[in-house]
């Protein structure tokens, strides 16, 4: 491990902490920025594996932060394409950890997570459950434990499509004057399904792999780019510049392809496909199902052995 930045800050106060793998070392750059300009010191892990299941990259990061924990004390574990783009409100207290609800799924999402040495049980506890399920992604495992324990996590909400929401993390590269953490999802962009996989689990789909690979990323797009859409669905099939970027998205106006910038051409895609419009995007993304999710199969799935029974007693709820 080794530190990126150094703000020359004490012990006692915030460090930043992620990892990358080499796939992901791209992303550093625009963190490291982050928090050199907000005085930030930056605690980051070169890690040379290259996970074959993202579930298994996922739940290294929590033997991670367990060690930053115990070297530096208050830590913020934000995943590595994060950008922190305003100081951390002093009302941020460990344990804090980011949360969703996407209208098919809610619950926590380890992305954005504030602790210190108190909790330093309670990340050992993830770990010890992450290896028993290690079919389910880590944030299901927390969303678990506390159905079983009591966890004293606050939580800090994130909007997906809102563009003038409170929330002060956007899923998205869009910003606005409430944002403190942008928290994007164009790493997803080469293995789309295997991130919808994991957190939705294996569906009987109704479309081949390449159109759904598309479909995936077509809404990765929708969620991502903070330009305005309407510029960008103007640009096509005009006589001007073939090849036009804009706000780190490359667009074949001519050939009706796009990318993100980090991505194009090698993993260009083809812009027609559905979803056509933001709206439509939105409108599938939070369109409600009458099954069960299948975060809330997995949780039902996981119970706590003997041992810690007797530790913790059984909650009950969450």
């Amino acid at each position: 491990m080794s530190d990126s930045a150094d703000g020359g800050q004490s012990q006692d106060e915030l460090t930043v902490i992620s990892y990358s793998t080499p796939d992901f070392r791209g992303f550093l750059d625009g963190l490291s920025q982050d928090c050199r300009r907000l005085g930030y010191r930056l605690h980051h892990h070169e890690c040379d594996q290259v996970f074959d299941k993202v579930i298994a990259a996922f739940d290294y990061k929590i033997g991670f932060i367990r060690q930053a924990i115990i070297e530096w004390g208050r830590v913020l574990w934000v995943d590595v394409e994060c950008r922190i783009d305003r100081p951390i409100p002093s009302t941020w207290d460990p344990p804090l950890i980011s949360c969703y609800d996407s209208g098919t799924s809610a619950g926590f999402s380890s992305g954005v997570l504030l602790l210190d040495r108190e909790q330093l049980w309670l990340v050992e506890l993830w770990e010890k459950y992450a290896r028993k399920y290690p079919q389910f992604p880590d944030d299901f495992v927390l969303d678990f434990l506390a159905t079983q324990v009591d966890l004293p996590f606050a939580t800090v909400p994130f909007e997906f499509y809102d563009r003038d929401t409170l929330c002060p993390i956007a899923r998205g590269e869009w910003t606005n004057d409430q944002t403190i953490v942008r928290h994007p999802t164009v790493n997803r962009w080469p293995r789309p399904l295997v991130y919808r996989r994991a957190f939705r689990g294996k569906q009987r789909e109704r479309h081949a792999e390449r159109e759904l690979i598309s479909r995936q990323r077509k809404g990765i797009f929708f969620r991502n780019f903070a330009g305005d859409f309407d510029e960008i669905e103007a640009l096509f099939g005009t006589s001007g510049e073939t090849i036009v970027t804009r706000h780190g998205w490359v667009f074949d106006t001519q050939m009706r392809e796009y990318a993100p910038e980090m991505y194009w051409p090698d993993l260009k895609d083809d812009f027609t496909v559905k979803p056509r419009t933001f709206e439509a995007s939105r409108e599938q993304f939070f369109q409600a199902s009458s099954r069960r999710s299948f975060r809330e199969k997995a949780l039902s799935r996981m119970k706590l052995d003997r041992e810690d029974r007797r530790r913790f007693g059984q909650k009950k709820g969450f």
